[in-house]
């Protein structure tokens, strides 16, 4: 589908968002036919939005009956089918450039996720498709499935994806990019300063959001970090990249302050590592159901202290002399 819908000039992102917006309350019956026409009619970016929205209704899927629904309840749903179709719109074509918002998502976007995983929490999920996904700490996914398509939005964290055979393109969306594929297991991390995927089995094919025509392949036993803007050389992946699937992390050689900011996705609050300490090297396995304990342990091996501010503000430093 990538290239196919490419406007001649680069469509804003809000507008792309207003665009969505308006799909779904005329789908719900609820919009303003006055107040769409005037919106249309205000610039031609309007118009080329909505047109490229009624080129692809066929892939927007259907919307939910928000309107048999409670006040709070229709909204969220509202919510959530702008969010997917704005993903779709910005996915179309190479020719929306999106700069460095790429398929950003919003904060409330994750917040209503139907799919979330609290610190220090992994979830199982069984796809409708006989495909398996694992969510890691503090992560949050959408997963969309249709006629034509499997795809899953991830808004923040970690995921793995064990793909099942099926005609059906399988997409994985970040706020950097697009991930295609094939024929995989593969893992998908992503932060606010980009995303990673790391493949385990077969191989994918990554689009940066600002990139959408370059395609990039990745190979098993390779790792790609990319934003939306580009990315890097895919690199080997390094040893237990998953081991968080077995609750455990294993550190070969680290710094500490990798150690500890690793650590940190897994525990509520705030945990820090003093400059003082940062580059100390460290190796071990550790369990990630009790990372306060890790630290306890962490302190009598490697001579450090942990400070706590309060129960959620942690700070670990090289033991005072």
């Amino acid at each position: 589908m990538f290239g196919t819908l490419a406007a001649s000039s680069p469509i804003a992102r809000k507008v792309l968002a207003a665009a969505a917006h308006w799909h779904v309350e005329v789908k719900c019956g609820s919009a303003d036919p006055a107040a769409l026409q005037a919106w249309r009619d205000a610039s031609a970016e309007h118009e080329r939005a909505w047109d490229l929205l009624q080129r692809m209704d066929g892939q927007l899927g259907t919307l939910p009956p928000a309107l048999a629904l409670p006040a709070l309840q229709a909204a969220q749903q509202r919510r959530r089918a702008t969010a997917r179709i704005l993903a779709l719109l910005v996915a179309a074509g190479g020719g929306i450039a999106l700069g460095q918002a790429g398929l950003q998502s919003a904060p409330w976007q994750a917040w209503t996720a139907s799919l979330r995983t609290a610190p220090g929490q992994r979830r199982h999920v069984a796809l409708a498709d006989g495909g398996r996904m694992e969510l890691n700490t503090d992560s949050a996914a959408d997963v969309d499935y249709s006629a034509s398509h499997r795809r899953i939005r991830l808004h923040q964290g970690e995921i793995m994806i064990t793909t099942a055979s099926d005609p059906r393109p399988f997409l994985v969306e970040t706020p950097h990019g697009v991930i295609r594929a094939l024929g995989t297991r593969f893992g998908i991390r992503c932060t606010q300063g980009g995303s990673s995927v790391s493949v385990f089995e077969h191989a994918v094919e990554v689009r940066c959001a600002a990139r959408l025509d370059a395609v990039r392949r990745v190979e098993a036993g390779q790792q790609l970090r990319f934003t939306a803007n580009g990315a890097e050389n895919a690199q080997a992946m390094p040893a237990h990249q998953d081991s968080w699937l077995r609750g455990m992390l294993v550190a070969a050689d680290w710094p500490l302050q990798q150690l500890v900011q690793e650590l940190a996705r897994y525990r509520r609050g705030r945990l820090a590592c003093d400059a003082g300490g940062a580059q100390r090297p460290v190796t071990g396995t550790y369990r990630l159901d009790d990372i306060d304990a890790v630290l306890e342990s962490l302190c009598a091996s490697h001579g450090l202290q942990v400070t706590y501010f309060t129960r959620y503000w942690a700070t670990v430093s090289a033991r005072a002399t």
